[in-house]
């Protein structure tokens, strides 16, 4: 009887043991709780208001990488590249080039846009399907007609955000857009800044209806925030970029401005100035980053300006977790030398959101790059074929 009243017993503790054992098993697979939570401490990394003085050394030993050239479909058009802008979207890549167009000025003074006679290089974008670089369409004529383009730029959004966006810089005029490249103006159109003599808006879309963009200011930048309500636009400056008295124009701020993908943080790093802003969308909490660099504060603007000036930061790129800055380092007079015995090369410093170096990478070209988070997409300026691809250690 005792035999039998133990072995009931081990079968009950046996079964509860597999129960347990089992109800762990299922947490750990539909526990998205667990999974959001470590997720929001990688994404929102605390950001620490001050100023702060890094070094190279504090991204650790750089990571050379070699990139991989990727062919496009050879159905899409042949360019050369020309002021390009990449996004990665969702599965797809939108790459922004300026056509080869030529312009001649009629007896009037007026000026007329002679367009090429191949299909898609008179777009500036093109739509291509990921990973293997399908060509979709292109689409976005050049030239100053309705609907076409001059000087546009694409529009970062952020991930809850359908749709892609470009920027009209002459007309002022936002356009929403799909993989078909079919266009839908905005119903308003930004306005002017009252006492700026020029424009060149780098615009984020937080949502349908705010905005926020670096824009020019008198005497120097700032990052500013529109809001469309109802009919109307509500406009607010809510950070000036400028810092230094002896630069009392624009052009010395310009740099890359992003939000990132939740639109909780904000980040503008300064082209001539080793210098970074990280910030929360209201721009209540700063962190000022510089680094132990020759400074230009003590040069004018022109000087600045000049080839023989130090380019620092020159693209940007943002995903759920990082930002990724691209690194010049180098002066332009330098640059120009380097390629003209070869490929040369950039380094991408990548960053966590709290303003915290991540990594460094050396790239084994030299062209704009962004990044997805599992790969660094890069157009060189040398190839008929711009684009090469890198893989981030750890994503393979």
């Amino acid at each position: 009887m005792k035999q039998l009243l133990y072995l009931i017993l081990f079968s009950l503790l046996l079964l509860s043991a597999c129960k347990q054992r089992v109800a762990k098993e299922q947490q750990t697979e539909t526990d998205t709780l667990s999974v959001t939570d470590t997720r929001k401490l990688i994404t929102d990394a605390p950001l620490v208001a001050g100023s702060v003085m890094l070094k190279d050394e504090d991204f650790g030993e750089v990571i050379e990488l070699t990139g991989t050239h990727q062919i496009l479909d050879e159905e899409g058009p042949i360019f050369k590249m020309s002021e390009p802008e990449m996004i990665v979207r969702n599965g797809y890549f939108l790459l922004q080039n300026r056509p080869a167009m030529s312009y001649t000025r009629r007896p009037d003074g007026t000026v007329e846009v002679v367009k090429p006679k191949e299909e898609g290089l008179d777009c500036f974008f093109h739509w291509y399907r990921l990973p293997d670089f399908r060509y979709i369409t292109s689409f976005g004529i050049g030239g100053n007609g309705p609907n076409e383009f001059s000087f546009p730029h694409l529009a970062p959004s952020c991930a809850s955000v359908d749709g892609t966006y470009l920027y009209e810089t002459t007309t002022m005029q936002l356009y929403e857009t799909d993989t078909t490249g079919v266009l839908k103006p905005s119903p308003f159109t930004l306005k002017s800044i009252k006492g700026s003599s020029y424009s060149d808006r780098q615009i984020c879309v937080a949502s349908r209806d705010t905005f926020y963009y670096v824009d020019n200011i008198p005497r120097g930048k700032a990052i500013i925030r529109t809001v469309y309500q109802g009919d109307s636009l509500q406009t607010e400056q809510i950070y000036n970029l400028a810092f230094s008295k002896k630069h009392r124009s624009w052009s010395p701020y310009i740099g890359d401005f992003i939000i990132s993908p939740s639109g909780n943080r904000m980040v503008y790093a300064y082209k001539y100035f080793r210098k970074i802003l990280v910030m929360d969308k209201s721009a209540q909490t700063v962190r000022d980053i510089t680094f132990e660099a020759e400074s230009v504060e003590a040069k004018n603007d022109i000087l600045t300006l000049g080839p023989d000036n130090i380019t620092h930061y020159w693209g940007i790129s943002a995903t759920d977790d990082y930002f990724f800055l691209t690194y010049s380092g180098r002066t332009p007079l330098q640059v120009t030398r380097e390629n003209g015995k070869g490929d040369g090369y950039i380094f991408v410093e990548q960053y966590d959101w709290g303003g915290n170096p991540v990594a460094r990478y050396r790239l084994d070209h030299w062209g704009r790059v962004i990044s997805d988070g599992k790969q660094l997409y890069q157009v060189c300026y040398m190839y008929d074929d711009p684009l090469f691809l890198y893989t981030l250690p750890g994503k393979e």
